[in-house]
């Protein structure tokens, strides 16, 4: 299958998975992530609000803003990301995407590289830690500096469903290949 198909297959898929079942995906994946190192080592943390079944990330958030990280969402105001502040009840825009962020000036948004971790969703992963996004290239455009020797930092963390896991991906040359990948179900390292 195309990377396209496989987009288009696994969107489907999640958009039929139940709240119920989101729900206790997304306390899963928390557990999974406030256990490791690397998020226990962040003080800045990017993070995403869900949508189309995507495994919701608020009891991350909720955690990491209980212990005194700090949380910035993706603004997708230009070809690549920045990152925005977040904090309980912080006004927020919908972008050209329609998808909720920060309503911030550009002097409070940080570049990629000072981040310390990444929370990225996905559509499909493969056992090789390679992502398929939703096709715009932004996570790519905006990590490619991790592709150079020495850049290992932030952290990127693929979040998904285990049943959006493939047997393998054949990885574009533009892909940034992720650190780790944590599903419902395991985590791939």
């Amino acid at each position: 299958m195309t990377h396209d198909e496989l987009r288009q297959r696994n969107r489907k898929l999640r958009a039929e998975i139940s709240q119920d079942d989101l729900a206790r995906a997304a306390d899963c994946v928390c557990e999974r992530i406030i256990a490791l190192s690397e998020y226990q080592r962040a003080g800045c943390i990017a993070a995403y609000f869900a949508v189309n079944g995507e495994i919701g990330l608020d009891p991350v958030i909720d955690h990491a803003l209980s212990a005194g990280k700090k949380i910035y969402l993706p603004n997708l105001d230009q070809k690549s990301l920045r990152f925005s502040p977040y904090f309980r009840q912080q006004k927020m825009r919908i972008n050209k995407f329609r998808l909720p962020e920060p309503d911030v000036g550009e002097d409070k948004m940080l570049q990629p590289d000072e981040l310390d971790l990444v929370l990225a969703p996905l559509v499909v992963f493969d056992d090789n830690r390679n992502r398929v996004g939703m096709g715009g290239g932004f996570y790519d455009r905006s990590f490619a500096f991790r592709k150079q020797a020495g850049n290992d930092k932030p952290v990127l963390i693929g979040v998904a469903h285990e049943m959006q896991k493939v047997d393998r991906l054949v990885p574009e040359d533009w892909d940034v290949r992720l650190d780790m990948i944590v599903t419902d179900q395991s985590i791939y390292i």
